[in-house]
C-alpha cells in the first residue's frame, strides 16, 4: 500500500470520526431545549477576574466589557475568570484502573500556569493574542469546535447545560498545559485545566 493511499484512509477514518461525534452532538442538542435567549443570560457574570495573589474563590472584580455590536471579539481587550471552572470529578483518561487527571487545579497550577499567563494576556486584544505563534510555527490561542473534542469532554460539555455554545476557544500555557473555555463579548470563563493535551487529542 502506498504512501498517498494511507494517508488518504486516514484522512477519511478522522472525517469519519468526526462526522459520528458531529451527528451524536446535533442528537443531545435535540434532546436538550435551548431556548434563544440570548447567550450573555446563560452566562452573565462578568464581574469578577482573577488577579495575581488572588485565591481560588476571592476573585476582585474587573471593569464590565463594552459590549461590541459586530459580534467580534477583535477590538475587545481580554478579561478572564474562573467563576464558572468545571473542577468537580476527574477525567475518564486512566493508568490501569486509576483515573489520572482530576478536573480541579492546586494552588500551585493556579498560580502557574493558570493565573501567571492569563495575567499576562489580560488587557490585550484578541486579534494580537490569536495570532500569537508557537515556536512550532502553529497558533499558541485559538477557537475549537466542540465535536473535535474526545468523547468525554463532548459528554462533560452537554452535562454542564453548555450544547447551545458549540465553540470553546483554548489558550497554550505551556508544552502540553491548556486553558479550555467560553468567549463572550471579550470576556473568557475559563472551564477546565488540562495538564497533558488530552482534551483534544492528536
Amino acid at each position: 500500500m502506498n504512501k498517498k493511499l494511507t494517508r488518504d484512509e486516514r484522512k477519511q477514518a478522522k472525517a469519519d470520526k468526526k462526522k459520528q461525534k458531529s451527528v451524536r452532538l446535533a442528537a443531545a442538542h435535540q434532546e436538550l431545549y435551548v431556548s434563544n435567549t440570548p447567550k450573555l443570560e446563560i452566562l452573565p457574570d462578568l464581574q469578577k477576574t482573577p488577579i495575581i495573589g488572588s485565591s481560588l474563590g476571592s476573585l476582585d472584580a474587573p471593569k464590565q466589557p463594552i459590549a461590541n455590536h459586530t459580534g467580534s471579539r477583535y477590538g475587545l481587550r481580554m478579561t478572564w475568570c474562573a467563576r464558572h471552572a468545571d473542577c468537580n470529578g476527574h477525567w475518564d483518561w486512566r493508568a490501569g484502573d486509576v483515573l489520572q487527571e482530576p478536573r480541579s487545579w492546586n494552588d500551585e497550577e493556579w498560580l502557574d500556569p493558570i493565573t501567571h499567563n492569563m495575567n499576562h494576556l489580560e488587557g490585550m486584544d484578541w486579534s494580537e493574542i490569536e495570532s500569537m505563534i508557537s515556536d512550532s510555527g502553529l497558533r499558541m490561542h485559538h477557537g475549537h469546535d466542540i465535536d473535535d473534542l474526545c468523547h468525554d469532554a463532548i459528554n462533560r460539555w452537554l452535562d454542564l447545560g453548555y450544547a447551545e455554545f458549540e465553540t470553546l476557544f483554548r489558550f497554550r500555557l505551556g508544552n502540553k498545559k491548556r486553558a479550555w473555555g467560553i468567549e463572550l463579548q471579550g470576556h473568557f470563563y475559563l472551564i477546565w485545566y488540562e495538564r497533558d493535551h488530552n482534551i483534544y487529542p492528536v
